[in-house]
């Protein structure tokens, strides 16, 4: 788990728009937020 003030891992997410981008891309922009949704395609 991430603290506050920890490193962001150089890891690909996708945007908004299905784009690939740098996770460090985005925090190098400002403040993130990110939220992990379980099961969110399944259908459940």
């Amino acid at each position: 788990m991430l603290e506050p003030g920890d490193r962001v891992p150089d890891v690909t997410v996708f945007d908004t728009d299905v784009h690939p981008v740098r996770l460090t891309e985005l925090a190098a922009q400002g403040p993130l937020l990110l939220a992990f949704y379980l099961y969110d395609w399944t259908g459940t």
